[in-house]
């Protein structure tokens, strides 16, 4: 009779399974810490204000990247895409085609970069390296690409979120992060995208406040829990697709170790 092969533990000397569930519900618990800490007043405020600023903004980034993404892939024309100290944005577009994929992909867009930013965390290799480059080329490239009606706001943030990604990669590649776990900013920076519609439900479901779930709810006749439900059940999916993508990555990681070549003494 076949045996089954025994599940491999992790570094925390538990099941893969159960390591990469632990992680992503503390990365995720770390970036919703952060985000409320920084809305706290007095010196609590002060000291994570600056990083929980930094993580909306990401989020604000991809989020009005959605949008703009499926203006400019329509017949609709983008007119201006702003971001603002504050942690907000937006997006203006007059609009000749039609809507739901535009206005859809805003909540839609920040699990799934977050999804592609967690898996790619674990590594720390060429592979994480490359993906946060590739993000901040193209944060770069869209700020300075798309039409802006408040340039100093915009491209400065824009390129605060750049610099900070380059940072990061210099860090994973430096051997200070094969010493500090830096892949856990990754982690925090990809926990906050994923769960951005889940940290925006009250606002969403706003109580006849402008949202997109409000704008879907007044041109398709569903309610906007409707709307809302479909963000969650796109977030959720993305995170099931991580968590098993994460966990077949990190037995295979565990089960084929790199082999270490010796050198002989002459």
């Amino acid at each position: 009779m076949a045996r089954t092969p025994k599940e491999p533990t992790s570094t925390l000397k538990l099941p893969v399974r159960s390591a990469v569930a632990l992680e992503m519900m503390l990365s995720a618990l770390i970036s919703l810490l952060l985000v409320e800490l920084g809305r706290m007043g007095g010196p609590i405020g002060w000291a994570f204000g600056p990083l929980s600023t930094l993580f909306n903004w990401f989020a604000t980034f991809f989020h009005e990247f959605g949008h703009g993404f499926f203006v400019l892939v329509s017949e609709s024309t983008l007119v201006d895409f702003k971001l603002n100290w504050d942690g907000s944005g937006s997006v203006t577009y007059t609009v000749e085609s039609w809507r739901l994929p535009i206005t859809w992909a805003g909540y839609a867009t920040p699990p799934l970069v977050g999804a592609v930013l967690y898996w790619e965390a674990h590594g720390r290799g060429l592979e994480t390296q490359g993906t946060l480059v590739v993000l901040a080329l193209m944060i770069g490239a869209v700020t300075l690409l798309w039409p802006k009606d408040d340039a100093v706001s915009t491209i400065t943030i824009a390129a605060i979120l750049v610099v900070s990604l380059l940072v990061v990669a210099l860090l994973c590649a430096s051997s200070i992060g094969q010493r500090v776990p830096v892949d856990w900013v990754q982690r925090i920076l990809a926990a906050t995208l994923l769960i951005e519609g889940v940290r925006s439900v009250w606002y969403l479901l706003g109580l006849g406040e402008p949202s997109d779930a409000a704008s879907l709810a007044s041109l398709y006749m569903l309610p906007e829990f409707v709307w809302v439900l479909t963000w969650l059940v796109w977030t959720a999916l993305c995170v099931g697709i991580t968590y098993r993508l994460e966990v077949i990555d990190r037995r295979r990681k565990l089960l084929n170790p790199p082999r270490k070549t010796r050198t002989k003494k002459k």
